[in-house]
């Protein structure tokens, strides 16, 4: 009997064999993909600072810091607006040289409205901006409301800064200004600083094609066994 069987379906099992190994060559290979958000703070506002209108506050990071080598794409910066007073500001983000002197090539300010005390985040992946080495980022204050005050932690970094492009002045504390970047075109393995891991879920297509089409197979075949008996 299962003699019998196997001859009348074996045409019929190496064609559906043949169609799982044309799927699974043709599907794009399985990748993840993992971003990386730099962090000078530790996430605990401690206390803030209010700049005036038409004044900038800063962080500058430092490839070094962070172990990181190549080139990056900046997908967002994340600024913490104090939770203490009241949100809603306009406020201008440059992302700057290494030198701090004036926007990284190919950028152009970015015009963003806090509207919360928290993480404010702002999304930069369609700037194509690439950094390849030190970069600020940078925002000032367009007024001509209350200002928008800016937490910060009682810890030295050195990375901190207030003034203006050009004129900069050290921040004795550090800014709750962080960069999340996706490294091009492949990841780097940074092992330094303070560096967080942001979860980017990519769809496991050729996995569940296969699952699939070996549940369609598995089903036909016990309807066809069931016909044939």
């Amino acid at each position: 009997m299962y003699s019998h069987y196997w001859k009348q379906n074996q045409l019929f099992i190496i064609s559906l064999f043949t169609v799982v190994l044309l799927v699974t060559f043709s599907l794009p290979v399985l990748e993840t993909v993992s971003l990386t958000e730099l962090a000078y703070d530790g996430g605990s506002e401690e206390s803030y600072d209010c700049p005036n209108q038409n004044t900038w506050r800063a962080v500058k990071f430092v490839f070094s810091d962070f172990s990181l080598s190549g080139s990056y794409k900046l997908l967002q910066a994340r600024i913490f607006r104090s939770n203490r007073e009241t949100p809603n500001d306009q406020l201008e983000l440059h992302i700057l040289t290494s030198d701090g002197t004036g926007d990284l090539p190919g950028t152009t300010p970015v015009i963003f409205t806090t509207t919360h005390g928290g993480w404010n985040d702002i999304d930069l992946s369609g700037q194509n901006i690439i950094v390849s080495g030190d970069f600020w980022i940078a925002y000032k204050w367009l007024g001509p409301n209350n200002s928008p005050c800016i937490a910060y932690e009682y810890s030295s970094t050195g990375r901190s800064f207030k003034g203006s492009p050009g004129s900069w002045t050290q921040f004795d504390d550090t800014y709750m200004i962080r960069a999340v970047v996706d490294p091009l075109p492949e990841p780097s393995a940074p092992v330094g600083g303070v560096v967080t891991p942001v979860n980017k879920t990519e769809v496991l297509i050729p996995l569940l094609a296969l699952v699939g089409l070996f549940t369609v197979i598995s089903a036909v075949l016990a309807v066809r066994k069931r016909s044939i008996s």
